[in-house]
């Protein structure tokens, strides 16, 4: 009876002090988890518009960044309120590494980059560099990188193999690249013997460095945003660029020798964070990929349009000397790096079988 009595009497103190802490002290109780500020919280979390980064290390308004814009709107045009999607261009998130390495910490959601860099990241992808593997015909590049091939190789990426967190979203065409050359004494490059004891500039991949290697030059690795010093200091010879990045980085203004030998076209890939992508409500991936496809159809006009202009600029450069090879000059070429194909490929059962059916696509 005695126990009862006890705790009735703290049962009812208790309820005093309570009643007195909302009474008195209502600002105590504003923030105890109660169901409604839960959903409160919860609601507004899903009002927050999902953050998108596009990056790439292009120019701004070259071909590349446009399209890169033309993703961004259309990516902002279907999900409306539902995301606020940013493009960082121009070195702005680091260099082409850099910005992949960010990438896979999710700092950048998808980056656009040449397959020379993400070849270092997924090594499937260098068969996109070997030279004279592609057509000299920009439609059926255009074409076979929007292919059944193209879907192979993007998922490729994703593959055990490749253990890297990034996933492939698209392959694109940047136009070709063409080798630069200072051009003095009246050298210029029109056969292999010609690259002979020259240093030429690439990205640090070791299929491209083996490349130059074949036709008798020497290299020096470096990242793009270097090249213009690199090369006003004659610290290289020479380096090979696509007429956007040669007029987006004024190298005809230090190198008076371009020449274009279909060697090898400008591919890029967008990647994507794999464990981002996959977070992604199936309705939003699905927009990020219809973006992808628009900004591919945007970067192939603005190509079309803008190419014309750069190579004029590059050709109405007071000492300019453009050349396009004819097809015994470029067979010397071919012909000198047709062993770098079984050095680069050698063991890997997919790579070999891959550039098989490139081949078999362009003949």
């Amino acid at each position: 009876m005695v126990c009862s009595y006890i705790r009735s009497y703290i049962r009812y103190i208790l309820i005093i002090c309570i009643l007195a802490v909302v009474v008195v002290c209502p600002a105590c109780t504003k923030d105890l988890p109660t169901v409604q500020n839960i959903i409160n919280e919860q609601q507004e979390r899903t009002l927050e518009p999902l953050e998108i980064i596009i990056s790439h290390n292009q120019n701004v308004n070259t071909p590349e960044d446009i399209a890169a814009h033309a993703m961004q709107s259309k990516l902002q045009e279907l999900l409306g309120q539902q995301a606020t999607v940013k493009v960082y261009a121009d070195y702005q998130m680091g260099n082409a590494r850099e910005q992949i390495e960010a990438m896979q910490l999710g700092r950048i959601h998808i980056t656009i980059q040449p397959v020379s860099i993400a070849a270092s990241f997924v090594d499937d992808m260098k068969v996109f560099l070997l030279p004279y593997l592609f057509s000299s015909n920009a439609d059926e590049v255009k074409t076979i990188l929007d292919s059944s091939l193209e879907k192979d190789a993007l998922e490729r990426i994703g593959m055990a193999e490749n253990t890297t967190g990034v996933s492939g979203l698209g392959l694109w065409f940047g136009g070709y690249k063409l080798f630069t050359h200072h051009g003095e004494d009246h050298k210029g490059i029109y056969s292999p013997a010609d690259f002979q004891g020259l240093q030429i500039a690439v990205p640090d991949n070791a299929l491209l460095e083996a490349q130059y290697r074949h036709w008798g030059a020497k290299t020096i690795a470096m990242d793009s945003a270097a090249l213009y010093s690199t090369l006003a200091q004659r610290i290289a010879d020479g380096s090979e660029a696509t007429a956007s990045q040669i007029a987006g980085n004024y190298l005809y203004e230090i190198q008076h020798h371009i020449v274009q030998a279909y060697h090898s076209p400008e591919v890029y890939v967008i990647l994507t964070n794999t464990d981002w992508f996959m977070s992604l409500p199936s309705d939003v991936q699905t927009a990020i990929i219809e973006a992808e496809q628009y900004g591919k159809e945007k970067l192939y006009e603005a190509l079309a349009m803008q190419e014309p202009i750069y190579l004029e600029t590059i050709k109405q450069t007071k000492g300019m000397r453009y050349d396009v090879l004819d097809e015994k000059e470029q067979t010397a070429f071919r012909t000198a790096v047709l062993s770098l194909y079984v050095e680069q490929l050698a063991g890997n059962a997919w790579q070999l079988e891959y550039v098989e059916r490139m081949k078999e696509y362009f003949e």
